[in-house]
């Protein structure tokens, strides 16, 4: 239950994309209202998704968020101005597109008996691969496994989400550059950090954030992962996807209001 989180004076929202703010595939208006509810507030919001460069470009200009992470950690987007959006990646942007290069012949090279696609996005993405498990394909998790043990054995990084397989050569995850966020943008050490954020997702890549961030919450549809899952949340949701995201807005609006936060108090970036 909800009610048991200790939300403290938090006041950092770190969120998973697929599945957790979006409900097959749409963003409701149920949630978009409560992402607004929750920056008037003075929660800053940061979307942590697997989600590509190009997802995140049109989130960080558009959306009342201070930054998003995409692409499972590899770079983070934040605004210096009204038009204006930086890119901090987690190496460089060049080395990053070398290493891509080497993801995708590899996967060329993979001998399987089944067709293996490309995620639709893969075109506007900067750093990983994402492979299409669950989105407009449909692979058993038997074939899922499959590839996820044929790219771990050369090398790669592997992270299933609701809907894709991300790959990717380098130390990064959701949890690493959210911490690098903490402390590049907002000014915050890892403890501090920790204190002050709250987490919500849905998947097995996002044991990373559960594992580091301990007001974590899984929003109902997570269930199904848990017996696979090393590092769980501290709660999880009644409602699934973008509706129990809804429900941990307004659990933590109403906890705000029993101590006397403001619900209108702009904090500044």
């Amino acid at each position: 239950m909800l009610s048991s989180i200790p939300f403290g004076n938090a006041d950092i929202l770190f969120t998973d994309v697929d599945d957790t703010l979006t409900t097959a595939g749409r963003l409701l208006p149920e949630t978009y209202s409560a992402i607004s509810q929750l920056a008037a507030a003075g929660i800053r919001v940061i979307p942590v998704t697997g989600g590509c460069a190009g997802w995140c470009d049109q989130i960080i200009r558009t959306w009342p968020v201070v930054a998003v992470i995409g692409e499972g950690g590899a770079f983070y987007a934040s605004r210096s101005g009204a038009q204006t959006v930086e890119w901090h990646f987690w190496q460089d942007a060049a080395s990053h597109r070398r290493d891509q290069t080497t993801i995708l012949s590899a996967i060329a090279e993979l001998d399987l008996d089944f067709d293996l696609k490309l995620a639709s996005d893969q075109a506007f993405r900067y750093v990983d691969v994402a492979l299409d498990y669950n989105q407009q394909e449909s692979l058993t998790p038997e074939q899922v496994a499959t590839v996820r043990d044929a790219l771990l054995a050369k090398g790669f990084n592997v992270r299933q989400s609701s809907i894709h397989l991300n790959v990717w050569l380098g130390d990064f995850d959701k949890s690493a550059m959210a911490i690098r966020v903490g402390q590049e943008l907002l000014g915050l050490d890892v403890t501090a950090l920790q204190q002050r954020a709250v987490f919500i997702g849905d998947a097995p890549n996002d044991e990373c954030m559960f594992r580091d961030f301990p007001l974590s919450i899984g929003v109902a549809n997570i269930r199904k992962h848990l017996s696979a899952m090393a590092h769980q949340p501290t709660a999880i949701t009644e409602q699934p996807s973008g509706l129990g995201f809804a429900e941990l807005a307004d659990a933590w609006l109403h906890h705000r209001a029993d101590i006397g936060l403001s619900a209108t108090a702009q904090q500044p970036v």
